[in-house]
């Protein structure tokens, strides 16, 4: 078709050779309104604005946070996540689990320097459904940056035993609640290279459920008493990840 539309140009502009000068034979033809429409009419072409940084429908994120919880804790806390959902433009819903482990430091030491044996530990298994937005990461040009707010839920577990040296007394304190509450946290990149980030997050948790004291006394007799758990409080945790 473009070779047609040159062709008919020529005759034209050869026409035109023997009606006007020679002078005006040597202006170039303008290009008929079919050949400018042949060379610059294209494809449709979608640019998409998805951030590859970003966390999205498919990524994997693996964290591991860890410290000291109430001062006498050790606790470690690894966790998964996975983008299972795109809602929108810059918006992936995501699901995901931690736990949260800690046992008592000070419980060692007491037991080998006092006649008390003592030990504690706790374990919170906890679910979570996360949305990832990049709107801040637009807002502020940082690429490597991933905020998310979200739901997180889950049992607890809690233990304290103490027991005397050569004496059958002992005492134990135990704890079965539930926790759920809103979250809200921020990943960040180390690197565009690599999937390393760091990640800070607060939890608004309200907890319920009861407790079990037992007592047993140097005559072999047992005392038991439960009671109903309610109470909420401010998490905070932080840590490393990787991003696959």
């Amino acid at each position: 078709m473009r070779h047609l539309t040159r062709a008919t140009a020529a005759l034209a502009a050869t026409v035109t050779l023997f009606l006007t000068a020679t002078a005006a034979a040597q202006q170039p033809a303008e290009p008929s309104p079919n050949h400018a429409s042949a060379t610059t009419t294209g494809p449709d072409v979608t640019i998409s604005d998805t951030n590859e940084l970003g966390f999205n429908l498919g990524t994997l994120d693996m964290t591991l946070s860890g410290g000291l919880s109430s001062g006498l804790y050790l606790f470690l806390e690894p966790g998964a996540e996975f983008g299972l959902i795109p809602l929108g433009e810059g918006m992936t819903l995501g699901i995901g689990a931690t736990v949260n482990m800690g046992y008592c430091i000070l419980c060692p030491a007491v037991t080998a320097l006092t006649p008390l044996n003592v030990s504690a530990w706790y374990a919170n298994p906890l679910g979570r459904a996360t949305l990832h937005f990049d709107a801040l990461a637009k807002a502020f040009d940082l690429r490597q940056l991933d905020a998310y707010v979200g739901l997180t839920a889950g049992p607890s577990f809690y233990s304290f035993d103490l027991s005397l040296d050569n004496d059958p007394a002992r005492g134990s304190f135990s704890e079965t609640t539930f926790l759920i509450g809103p979250l809200a946290g921020a990943r960040f990149r180390i690197s565009e290279d690599n999937g390393f980030f760091f990640f800070a997050e607060a939890r608004i948790l309200a907890e319920f459920g009861y407790s079990t004291i037992t007592l047993t006394d140097s005559n072999g007799t047992v005392y038991t008493q439960d009671d109903a758990v309610g109470r909420g409080g401010l998490d905070w945790v932080g840590g490393l990840g990787l991003r696959l």
